[in-house]
């Protein structure tokens, strides 16, 4: 801003606004990459975050209520989905019949529904759609490791032992995702 005459202001010149302009625009094109980078980061850190605190809840009510606790990827209607896919979303229930659907409506505990951005894909691990937990909280069988994919690029697992304890493993960007 100039000073024409003392107490007396005008504005900026025509030209002096369209520098600023083009100036923040340059520097708004180069932060955008970052930012779009940052976002797909705490996507997947939130998609993990999410399915390991399923696997918890699934464990911790197999154990306090003492009955078998099934984790599996969800169709969204309240029955469990017979291929790997996870990317929908998943449900919690109670499995006293060690069954592959929840006998009741009244023994689901959590239905989660498209709770993962469109980008973001999640697979089981072949042979093993599901995670039961047993009363003791272990879960019998084989690991099962649940692969998270942004695009083509595999950028985290989460691997639950027989133990049915779930730890995560985050892969560098550059790691081909396993499954198309």
């Amino acid at each position: 801003m100039r000073k024409d005459a003392p107490g007396h202001a005008t504005g900026f010149s025509l030209v002096e606004l369209l520098i600023v302009l083009a100036m923040a625009a340059i520097l708004a094109g180069l932060a955008l990459p970052s930012f779009q980078d940052l976002l797909q980061r705490q996507r997947i850190a939130t998609t993990m975050h999410l399915l390991t605190t399923e696997l918890a809840l699934a464990r911790s009510t197999a154990i306090s209520r003492r009955m078998p606790v099934t984790l599996c990827p969800s169709l969204g209607d309240g029955r469990c989905r017979d291929s790997p896919d996870w990317s929908a979303g998943w449900l919690v229930y109670r499995d006293p019949l060690r069954a592959a659907q929840p006998h009741l409506p009244a023994d689901i505990l959590q239905n989660m529904r498209q709770p993962l951005h469109p980008s973001i894909r999640v697979q089981s691990s072949a042979g093993r759609l599901r995670v039961r937990y047993q009363p003791g909280g272990f879960s019998g069988g084989s690991n099962l490791t649940l692969r998270v994919c942004a695009g083509t690029q595999l950028r985290g697992e989460i691997i639950v032992n027989n133990a049915g304890r779930p730890r995560t493993l985050r892969h560098v960007q550059g790691t081909p995702c396993p499954f198309p």
